[in-house]
């Protein structure tokens, strides 16, 4: 539990903690295996990735087997104390930047997501939410270097609250930097952007977003999912998913939103 307060403790003050060897290198190179096979299966029934980044958002409705990585236990540990326990996600994308040939050059999908400045928090009378609202997580499959569009981030941005950091710019930033199994945690709050150096090295990566159960998901889970598969599913998967925290329809169905 040592260890789950030294990472609070660095996202309060510097809004980044990072988990080391949080997944094995055969574990990352069995995901990236399917992911890779995920990729070609999108492109061939519905829509065309980036010559630069491929992001396929809600990749567990395409395999749901890989649904369980929205989940991890240490990640768990923290938001359950930074956020509370009924945190739900809000959402998440599986990433690739990777220069490849490919022809098709137009109409792409998400191509060029993430690469300027910005943060993923909110804005309420004109002032960013307080830090600790949120948080961002990226699991690393392939090592983030600093050739292959790995993150960069403005140091304690996330303590800035009405205006943009005044060190936002490239020199003023730093890159995350891992090997592969490592996940990094972010404050929503934290100025971010994709790097320009792109290299033709897979670098593989999933990014969720967390949040308190009352914010609304980019995306509606549920019925994305269907019920079927919240049976197949344990209770903490069931809560991220917000299968226990969508609005009920009316007083007639219930009188409360949140459901334990």
């Amino acid at each position: 539990m040592n260890q789950i307060n030294k990472h609070i403790k660095e996202l309060n003050k510097e809004g980044i903690t990072y988990i080391y060897n949080a997944f094995t290198k055969e574990e990352c190179k069995d995901y990236i295996n399917r992911f890779e096979n995920l990729v070609k299966k999108f492109e061939k029934k519905y829509k065309k990735l980036g010559d630069k980044c491929q992001i396929i958002q809600n990749f567990f409705l395409y395999d749901k087997t890989l649904a369980n990585l929205v989940y991890h236990r240490k990640i768990d540990q923290i938001l359950n104390k930074t956020i509370d326990k009924d945190y739900v996600l809000i959402n998440s994308s599986l990433t690739n930047r990777v220069l490849r040939k490919s022809k098709y050059k137009k109409n792409t999908h998400l191509a060029e997501h993430g690469v300027t400045w910005h943060h993923d928090s909110r804005i309420i009378g004109n002032k960013r939410l307080d830090k600790g609202f949120g948080f961002i997580t990226c699991i690393m499959f392939n090592d983030f270097k600093e050739n292959n569009g790995s993150t960069l981030y403005v140091p304690k941005s996330h303590l800035v609250r009405n205006i943009k950091p005044k060190r936002y710019k490239n020199y003023n930033s730093k890159q995350i930097i891992g090997k592969a199994g490592t996940i990094v945690i972010i404050d929503t709050g934290l100025w971010h952007k994709a790097s320009n150096k792109v290299s033709k090295e897979n670098r593989w990566s999933l990014f969720s977003y967390y949040g308190p159960w009352f914010m609304k998901p980019y995306y509606n889970f549920p019925e994305m999912l269907g019920e079927k598969f919240k049976n197949k599913i344990d209770y903490k998967l069931q809560k991220l998913f917000h299968y226990h925290s969508t609005p009920p329809k009316s007083e007639l169905d219930r009188v409360v939103t949140l459901v334990r």
